[in-house]
């Protein structure tokens, strides 16, 4: 019988094993030392600052592996990063699923994505028809060599600078801005979503931003976030502004040349997502440069709620309900 534990309380060492052969890597903080996890796995929600994954097994047999985090430190909102099943488990993959949605609803998370490459098949099949997600958007990445890029500081537009956190409400304000209307809900993020993350240090991920910024007008036109696991190979997300997207080559030029700074060899892989308003202005932007496009995916999700806030009409709105049905006295046949 298929029993699914946290791998708090799972022989990693089994783990190991039943991945030798089957080419899936685990990321560093998913095996986080004993203590730490095991702390970590009773924290509320909001606090929680790692990865956590969850095993399937039939004895010693480990038949599926998922692991969930919450979507760039959402409060609410979980994204599910990797998924390993045997094969023909699909009834083991959704009944894994469903156990980690379930936990994590009665936690309080509302809201679930996961980006799947569109020529997988097998996990669309598992997401959409087997637990109930739906193909929200797209997700295009583009690779970027080093030598693709030329940075000439007396061609490049003033304004671009690392950036700081006090601008966070600014930043997010631009975010939400630039998303299609009906895709708000799933896809907008608070302010606190572009605040330093304090445990940064206990992850294998480095993340560091830039902005393209009016300091005289105090206003930000676009935001640039820079990630990586092995300091070869750099993913970016971004938005910029509707009115800016000229500013996109000088961008990438200007990253480059931050890139440079810290390492002689990277690879820069560009994010671009249809629920941006502007986003095909970057791909094909992307297309004419001939950038190698090395991976096309849907972003699913899977929504619960819908938030409303406190100044919201239907929040504050008292909802009375009285049964107007008149009371008559059976007539007796006596």
């Amino acid at each position: 019988m298929t029993q699914i534990k946290n791998i708090v309380f799972y022989n990693c060492k089994k783990l190991e094993n039943a991945f030798h052969n089957s080419g899936f890597n685990i990321e560093k903080s998913v095996v986080a030392p004993f203590l730490i996890s095991f702390f970590h796995y009773f924290l509320p929600i909001r606090a929680k600052f790692l990865s956590e994954s969850y095993v399937a097994y039939d004895k010693d047999r480990v038949q599926g592996f998922v692991t969930v985090e919450r979507d760039e430190r959402s409060r609410k909102r979980l994204k599910i990063t990797k998924v390993f099943l045997e094969q023909n488990s699909f009834d083991v993959g959704k009944l894994l699923i469903q156990y980690v949605i379930s936990k994590y609803c009665a936690m309080g998370a509302v809201s679930y994505r996961v980006v799947v490459e569109d020529t997988r098949n097998d996990m669309l099949t598992l997401f959409v028809d087997g637990c109930g997600f739906r193909k929200n958007a797209q997700e295009f990445t583009y690779k970027i060599n080093n030598n693709d890029l030329k940075y000439d500081e007396n061609n490049i537009s003033e304004g671009f600078r690392f950036y700081k956190n006090i601008k966070s409400a600014d930043v997010c304000r631009l975010y939400n801005s630039n998303i299609n209307a009906y895709q708000k809900h799933s896809f907008s993020k608070a302010k606190e979503q572009f605040e330093p993350y304090f445990a940064t240090g206990m992850s294998d991920k480095v993340t560091f931003s830039y902005v393209l910024e009016d300091e005289q007008k105090g206003r930000v036109y676009g935001y640039f976030s820079v990630v990586t696991y092995n300091n070869v190979d750099y993913m970016l997300d971004f938005v910029l502004d509707s009115a800016f997207e000229i500013y996109f080559e000088d961008a990438l030029c200007y990253i480059s040349h931050c890139l440079n700074n810290r390492v002689k060899k990277w690879n820069l892989y560009v994010k671009i997502k249809t629920y941006f308003g502007n986003y095909k202005i970057f791909k094909e932007y992307c297309e004419l440069k001939n950038y190698e496009l090395v991976k096309s995916s849907f972003i699913l999700t899977k929504d619960y709620l819908k938030e409303i806030k406190e100044t919201s009409l239907l929040n504050s709105a008292k909802i009375v309900f009285n049964d107007i049905t008149p009371a008559f006295k059976a007539k007796s046949s006596l």
